[in-house]
């Protein structure tokens, strides 16, 4: 018989209270990994220096993530409700140094505070948004942050079409951060003994490996797409208001990619996809040819993290912390290593070249995607 809705329980309430304080760290998440491009593009113009020289501020999330799942089974023995807190402290106080210096000493240990902070807040969500509601809970969330990524770039270049910093745009994170601090979280239950970090072996390699590939993909595109945008010649702060097509694309295809990632074909269509989009950004001769390749290829990009996830979940043998703890790593090695080596091409061939960086990626991908 079937449920009426009008008389399903409610969820909980320290449930509810738990929803929206990491529902609102995940939208402070959202807003700032999306700033990191136009950061790192408008540090760069203030200190007249190569953006290609500065890569490692915006790094700083994907060391956390690798450190995340070397220490996170560990981190989290202290409570995923207290780790959640200090991750939001960490956050405000690195977006200050960010947001009111372009000297590279604040800056630095801003973008440090904010980038362990901001893995933590992805250690966390699953371990305190557990039950029998967790995938919806999940969704949810990570639904929120990625709304808050088309926010991002927007309120960065219309600070620097006023003529302000678009670095300020960063302390728009801070009251949600507060609010976070001053709820009241409920620590998850520890299920089982937490096991310790273990390097991924065989298949769990393998599924690894594909995760890198497919978020290196992405995050070649978080952080130079303004940087190849104003390459075309428009201001940083048109550049930072298109480059946020591709917060917009990543957001309607991870709507609708769950429709279809299940399919046998799903894979090669969303790096077909990608490097359309890909070899658009590269062809592009004015801002909007560039825009909409880096839209296009967000639409590609989307639904590879999700697929190669699942693939390794499905890795037999590997445990639940086993497998969130080799995604972790895998999402941290991407984040540190292929915005680095676009920026490493950026100086050996220039920005436009090195925007091909994504195509054997993708290549390496679907050859890996084959096996099993």
């Amino acid at each position: 018989m079937a449920i009426d809705e009008r008389t399903r329980p409610a969820p909980p309430a320290d449930d509810r209270e738990v929803d929206r304080a990491v529902g609102l760290a995940q939208t402070a998440m959202g807003y700032l990994v999306a700033c990191f491009g136009p950061y790192l593009a408008g540090i760069a113009a203030e200190l007249d220096r190569s953006p290609a020289g500065l890569v490692w501020l915006t790094s700083t999330f994907g060391a956390g993530l690798v450190l995340a799942a070397v220490t996170g089974p560990f981190v989290l023995r202290a409570g995923a409700g207290l780790v959640l807190r200090l991750a939001c402290a960490a956050i405000a106080l690195g977006a200050f140094g960010m947001a009111l210096s372009p000297h590279l000493v604040a800056a630095g240990a801003g973008s440090v505070l904010v980038g362990l902070g901001c893995a933590a807040i992805a250690l966390v969500t699953p371990s305190l948004l557990r039950g029998p509601r967790a995938a919806r809970r999940i969704a949810l969330a990570v639904g929120v942050a990625s709304a808050a990524g088309v926010c991002g770039p927007l309120a960065f270049g219309a600070l620097e079409s006023a003529g302000l910093p678009g670095r300020w745009a960063i302390l728009a994170a801070v009251p949600v951060l507060a609010v976070v601090l001053t709820r009241r979280t409920v620590p998850a239950p520890v299920e089982a003994p937490v096991a310790s970090a273990r390097a991924p072996v065989g298949p769990a390699a393998l599924a690894w490996l594909r995760i890198v590939l497919g978020v290196g993909c992405e995050f070649c595109f978080v952080v130079w797409a303004v940087a190849r945008l104003a390459e075309t010649g428009v201001s940083l702060g048109a550049a930072s208001a298109l480059g946020a097509s591709f917060g917009v694309g990543m957001a309607l295809g991870r709507l609708v990619g769950p429709r279809f990632v299940d399919r046998s074909w799903a894979v090669t269509a969303a790096a077909a996809t990608t490097a359309a989009g890909t070899l658009l950004v590269y062809a592009g001769e004015g801002p909007f040819a560039v825009t909409a390749g880096i839209a296009v290829a967000s639409l590609g990009i989307s639904p590879l993290y999700p697929i190669m996830l699942a693939r390794l979940v499905a890795v037999p043998g590997l445990t639940v912390g086993h497998a969130a703890s080799i995604g972790s790593l895998a999402s941290g090695t991407a984040i540190l290593a292929a915005p680095a080596a676009l920026g490493w091409l950026d100086g050996l061939v220039g920005m436009r070249e090195a925007f091909l960086l994504p195509i054997p990626l993708l290549a390496l991908l679907l050859v890996l995607s084959r096996r099993r």
